[in-house]
């Protein structure tokens, strides 16, 4: 880092600090998680990576931004004036606290978001497509990740949901578009589907857990990460 950018930086950080901000990693402490924040939802990935950035490329989603205020430009996120006691509440509520979390395992998610624009692009005047790509940007939006993005990364498809029971295949279809399986309790803790628009997502946080349940010996490099 440029010490032109961090005098930039710090100096923002001693404004927040005055006008009653945080900045997010003195807020967390010194051994700080974003783990729960990102399971919760209150951040996602970045679409792509950029050359000062902070937090492993997270950055606050719409439901973050009500206790997160993001600087892009200083590549700073404070936590809002009045809001840390709201937040320590809301961290409290993180659904998966034994689950693996690894900041560096998550990829930049431009591809994903690249997707959804050819999906929009390709369902020319049919309603319920166009609908279905632009809540996959939503869904996007709050930290889930296609299923088909999740395969493509590590090769694991439906049928290792299957296998290890995280899906059970459905009896019976509502129509021609709707998916042929369906979540287990088991599977309901890394997955959920988006209904009506059939779409198979794995939850915020979850993809590493999901990985090391489906293959564990593919997923034990990346849990040894730092």
């Amino acid at each position: 880092m440029s010490s032109a950018v961090f005098d930039i930086r710090w100096n923002r950080i001693l404004r927040a600090r005055e006008q009653g901000q945080e900045e997010l990693t003195d807020f967390l402490g010194p051994r700080a998680d974003l783990g729960p924040l990102v399971r919760l939802g209150l951040i996602r990935r970045r679409e792509v990576n950029g050359e000062f950035q902070r937090y492993h490329g997270y950055v606050p989603t719409p439901k973050g931004s009500e206790y997160l205020l993001h600087i892009p430009e200083k590549e700073l996120i404070l936590v809002r004036q009045q809001r840390g006691a709201a937040l320590m509440a809301e961290l409290r509520k993180d659904p998966a606290t034994d689950a693996v979390f690894k900041p560096t395992y998550a990829e930049p998610t431009h591809e994903q978001f690249e997707l959804v624009r050819q999906m929009r692009e390709q369902a020319g005047r049919d309603v319920w497509r166009v609908q279905r790509a632009d809540h996959l940007r939503d869904r996007l939006m709050e930290g889930y990740m296609d299923f088909r993005s999740f395969t493509k990364r590590t090769g694991i498809g439906e049928g290792a949901l299957m296998r290890h029971m995280l899906c059970t295949p459905r009896n019976e279809r509502a129509h021609d578009r709707a998916l042929h399986l369906e979540l287990t309790p088991s599977g309901a803790r890394f997955l959920a589907v988006a209904d009506p628009w059939e779409l198979l997502l794995v939850r915020p946080g979850m993809e590493l857990p999901l990985f090391e349940r489906c293959d564990p010996m593919a997923a034990a490099y990346h849990c040894a990460l730092p």
